[in-house]
């Protein structure tokens, strides 16, 4: 019995004799960031019949796997992974081709449509904004430095301070979150998916990551707070908001 769950990715533009190696490594390194579980993922070989890679994933990890490429292309995607399905598709249409991740003798399990998806017009946009996350790198030489900001879901965010104001984010270098002000510039890409093109920071603040529990406990000491003296605060701040 086989031990491994088969899939293809055929690209119908190239062919095994035609496909760059330097390409083909392209492809591989985004397909293995897509499947995810990279100890447990494997390349075959490239087969005859336009240029069809051929991966393989331990069946023990299988269905984890599976149920991770189910997600590609859907508006609860990861945004890693929703990034890289983007990558792939742009290459794909770089290389005027189109291809189809199937499971061996199965069904489509993702479609990237390359050369054929439909494009809208690049739009860019300057819009002041703030951005969350932790300082993960501040360094360069330029009077811009470059300042990464590293947000949810692991989202990196590489923006630009002045060097007196990145100095002050580096003292919270890896340290706790911070709220960057400045103004960003967005890219609407051909995909129509916006994209952070660089971000100059003007100010921040610390975020405060106190538990609920001790602000509520803070917010009870302070001076002539009457809220410990009511039946029932709850009962009174409805009344207040007019429920």
């Amino acid at each position: 019995m086989d031990e491994l769950t088969h899939y293809d990715f055929r690209i119908d533009a190239w062919s095994p004799k035609t496909l760059p190696m330097a390409r083909l490594a392209e492809y591989l390194a985004k397909l293995s960031t897509m499947f995810g579980y990279k100890e447990y993922v494997h390349f075959l070989k490239v087969r005859k019949g336009s240029a069809i890679p051929e991966i393989a994933v331990d069946n023990e990890t299988a269905p984890k796997v599976a149920a991770r490429l189910h997600l590609v292309g859907r508006p609860d995607a990861p945004p890693e992974l929703e990034r890289v399905h983007q990558e792939i598709n742009r290459m794909l249409r770089d290389d005027n081709a189109s291809a189809t991740l199937k499971l061996k003798r199965g069904g489509v399990v993702v479609d990237f449509p390359g050369r054929k998806t439909p494009l809208a017009e690049e739009v860019v946009v300057h819009e002041q904004g703030d951005l969350d996350g932790i300082i993960i790198r501040v360094g360069g030489k330029d009077d811009s430095v470059p300042v990464w900001v590293e947000g949810e879901n692991k989202i990196i965010y590489k923006c630009q301070a002045s060097r007196d104001l990145a100095r002050q984010l580096a003292a919270h270098l890896f340290d706790r979150p911070l709220r960057v002000v400045g103004t960003g510039q967005w890219c609407r890409t051909p995909e129509r998916k916006w994209e952070l093109e660089k971000f100059d920071i003007k100010s921040f603040e610390v975020l405060d990551v106190a538990p609920l529990d001790q602000i509520i406990n803070e917010l009870r000491q302070v001076e002539g707070n009457r809220w410990n003296e009511m039946d029932d605060p709850q009962a009174e701040l409805r009344k207040l908001r007019g429920d």
